[in-house]
């Protein structure tokens, strides 16, 4: 355990370290939205095309 404390607080010194948690955390945030909009993709559509639909009900004057 103590290895690789001494691993991480190696891989987080310096500039090279804080760039590579950088772009893992970015890589991270990515998947988790594009997961997410592949999981919710029919209820996002559906709910664009009721929206849709209403604002073409709307009367201008």
């Amino acid at each position: 355990m103590n290895n690789l404390m001494n691993r991480a607080k190696f891989v987080l010194n310096g500039e090279d370290g804080a760039s590579n948690v950088e772009i893992i955390v970015w890589i991270s945030v990515v998947l988790v939205l594009a997961t997410a909009l592949f999981i919710f993709k029919d209820k996002i559509v559906g709910f664009l095309g009721k929206a849709g639909g209403t604002v073409d009900k709307l009367q201008v004057k």
